[in-house]
C-alpha cells in the first residue's frame, strides 16, 4: 500500500473565514448565538474548499476498487509551511496561478525528502515548461484518464511518464462522488459544499482560460448522477441542513454562444426541477441577462437558489464589447437585478477595474452603483492569468509589469493600464476597497437582504439566515480584497466593534432590529 498525498498549498487568496472582533460584536449583539459559534469553531478554515482535491481522491479510490490495490489518499490543504510531506510516497500537487511560487517550493523540498511529485492544475497546464522543473511528472488537462495511467506506472515498478496529457471526455456520465472524508479535518466543508454539473464554454471571454482549459464543447454531467450525488452528500453528513451547495458551473442558468446569439436554457430547467425535493439551499454562477427568462427564475428560486454570482464587470458598455462579453446590457443591470431580488435571488456582483476604457470616473459611479443595487460586491483588478486572451494581448505589447504570480491575484496591478498610470490604478482600488467594504456598509447590505420582501416569500429561510447568508460573503471578500496589504486601507479608520454598536443604535434600522430579523 502506498500513502499519497494530494495538496492544495493554501495561501491567504484562499476562501479562508477568519471573522474579526467587529463582527463578532454585532452578531453577539443581534443575538445571533448559533451562528457565533459556528464562526469560532470554523475560524481559519476555508469558507468554500477546493473540489480537485476529494475528487482526485475519488478517482484514486476508483482505481483501488478495479485493480484491487490499497493506496491511501490524504487530502493535504495547508499553508506551505505546514505541509510536512514525511512519510508520503508520492504527493499530486494542484495550484492556480497566485499559489504556483509557493506550490513550487513544497515540491522542491518533497522531491528532496524522496517523495515523488506530480505537479497539475491550471498554471501548469497553461506553463508546462515553467511547471516541469519542479515536479517528476508534470500533467495538463483533465484527470479522469490520467489517475488511472499514473497509478498503472506506479504499480509496474514506481517509474512515472515526464509528462500525462489529458484527454476531454465529451460526456460526463459516471463520475465518482469526490471524498471529502480523505481531508485530514473531521469537516472540511463546514459553509459550502461545492458541486460541478459541467464543463466548457464557447463564449471565450479575453480574461478567463476557461474555454482553453476546458474546452468549448459545453459536457454536462446527467441530472441523476448530479442528484445522486447530492443525495449521498447528505446521508454521509458532508453537506447537513445550514450549509450551502455551490455550484461551480461558469454558467449554471444557460448554455450559450453569444457569438452565434445562442441560449438554451434546456439543461438548467431539468436541474432545478430535479433539485426542488432534496430541499437544499444553493450559489451559483450566471448572467445576469437570466432575468429575461422569468419562468426560469422562478423555477431557479424554488429549487433553492438564493445568492447568483454574475459577472456585471464594469458599467462600460464599450469596455464589455472589447472584454469579448457581449452579454451584458448595462442599460438592463437595474431592471435585470430587481427582477432576481423580487423573487428571493440576491446577486454575487463581480467588477474589474482597469479595463482598457475606465478612467477615474468609473471608480465613483461603480461605488454608487454597488451601494445601491449589489448585495455581495467582489471587487478585482484585472489581471492576465497565462494562457488567457488578455495574457497574450499585454505581453505582446509590453505592458506587462512583471511575472511574480503571486501578485496575479486579481487585487494587485501588474500591467501597465490604457488610460491612467498604474499606481493611479493601485490608488483607486483601494479606494473604492474602503468605500464599499467597510462594515457598516457590508452591514447594510445584509439587513437590507434580510428585510426585503419578495413576490414568493423566497428564500425559505428565516430572516436571520437571510441576513447571515450575506453578511458572511462580505466578510470574506472584504478579506480578500485586502491581500497582501494592511487591514486599513481606508483614509480613515477601520470600526471597532464599539464604534458598530454606535453605528447601529443611531442607524434607521435599529428600532425595526427585532423585526426584520425575526
Amino acid at each position: 500500500m502506498s500513502r499519497i498525498a494530494i495538496v492544495k498549498v493554501r495561501s491567504e487568496h484562499d476562501l479562508e473565514w477568519n471573522p474579526g472582533s467587529t463582527a463578532k460584536t454585532v452578531l453577539k449583539a443581534l443575538g445571533a448565538r448559533d451562528f457565533l459559534k459556528r464562526m469560532q469553531r470554523t475560524s481559519g478554515m476555508s469558507f468554500m474548499p477546493q473540489l480537485t482535491l476529494p475528487y482526485l481522491a475519488a478517482l484514486g479510490r476508483q482505481y483501488n476498487e478495479v485493480h484491487g490495490k490499497e493506496h491511501r489518499f490524504e487530502l493535504v490543504d495547508e499553508p506551505p509551511e505546514r505541509i510536512d510531506m514525511d512519510g508520503y510516497d508520492m504527493a499530486w500537487l494542484t495550484c492556480g496561478t497566485p499559489q504556483a511560487k509557493a506550490t513550487y517550493r513544497v515540491a522542491d523540498r518533497a522531491r528532496r525528502q524522496g517523495v515523488i511529485t506530480v505537479l497539475g492544475g491550471i498554471h501548469a497546464s497553461m506553463l508546462p515548461e515553467e511547471a516541469a522543473g519542479h515536479a517528476d511528472s508534470l500533467v495538463m488537462g483533465e484527470g479522469e484518464d490520467i489517475i488511472a495511467q499514473i497509478l498503472t506506472d506506479w504499480d509496474a515498478g514506481g517509474k512515472l511518464k515526464e509528462r500525462y496529457r489529458g484527454t476531454r471526455r465529451s460526456h460526463l456520465a459516471g463520475l465518482p462522488v469526490p471524498q471529502w472524508r480523505a481531508a485530514l479535518v473531521d469537516d472540511y466543508c463546514p459553509w459550502v459544499v461545492p458541486v460541478q454539473t459541467s464543463r466548457g464554454c464557447r463564449n471565450a471571454c479575453s480574461f478567463c482560460s476557461t474555454t482553453r482549459y476546458q474546452g468549448a464543447q459545453r459536457r454536462h454531467r446527467p441530472v441523476e448522477d448530479i442528484v445522486a450525488e447530492i443525495r449521498l452528500l447528505q446521508k454521509s453528513g458532508v453537506l447537513t441542513p445550514g450549509k450551502t451547495v455551490f455550484f461551480t458551473d461558469n454558467n449554471i442558468v444557460w448554455d450559450t454562444d453569444h457569438r452565434r446569439g445562442n441560449k438554451d436554457s434546456s439543461y438548467s430547467r431539468e436541474l432545478f426541477e430535479a433539485l426542488i425535493p432534496l430541499n437544499i439551499d444553493w450559489v451559483g454562477q450566471g448572467e445576469i441577462g437570466v432575468s429575461e427568462e422569468p419562468s426560469l427564475v422562478r423555477l431557479m428560486a424554488e429549487s433553492g437558489c438564493f445568492l447568483l454570482l454574475v459577472g456585471l464587470e464594469s458599467l462600460s458598455q464599450t469596455n464589455l464589447t472589447s472584454m469579448g462579453k457581449p452579454c451584458n446590457t448595462v442599460a438592463l443591470y437595474e431592471e435585470w437585478i430587481d427582477f432576481l431580488h423580487r423573487h428571493g435571488v440576491g446577486i454575487i456582483g463581480c467588477f474589474m477595474f482597469g479595463l482598457e476604457y475606465d478612467t477615474p470616473e468609473t471608480f465613483e459611479v461603480t461605488e454608487k452603483f454597488i451601494h445601491k443595487w449589489v448585495d455581495v460586491p467582489q471587487i478585482s483588478l484585472l489581471t492576465p492569468f497565462p494562457g488567457t486572451a488578455l495574457y497574450r494581448k499585454l505581453k505582446r505589447e509590453h505592458r506587462l509589469l512583471h511575472e511574480d504570480w503571486s501578485r496575479y491575484d486579481i487585487t494587485h496591478v501588474v500591467f501597465e493600464p490604457n488610460k491612467m498610470r498604474p499606481e493611479e490604478l493601485d490608488r483607486l482600488y483601494q479606494r473604492i476597497v474602503a468605500g464599499v467594504y467597510n462594515h457598516p456598509a457590508c452591514l447594510g447590505r445584509a439587513l437590507r437582504h434580510a428585510a426585503r420582501r419578495t413576490v414568493n416569500g423566497l428564500p425559505r429561510m428565516g430572516r436571520l439566515s437571510r441576513f447571515t447568508s450575506i453578511l458572511a460573503p462580505n466578510l470574506i471578500y472584504a478579506r480578500l480584497a485586502r491581500v497582501g496589504r494592511a487591514r486599513n486601507m481606508t483614509d480613515g479608520a477601520v470600526p471597532t466593534g464599539a464604534d458598530m454598536l454606535s453605528w447601529l443604535r443611531g442607524s434607521r434600522m435599529d428600532g425595526e432590529m427585532s423585526k426584520v430579523l425575526y
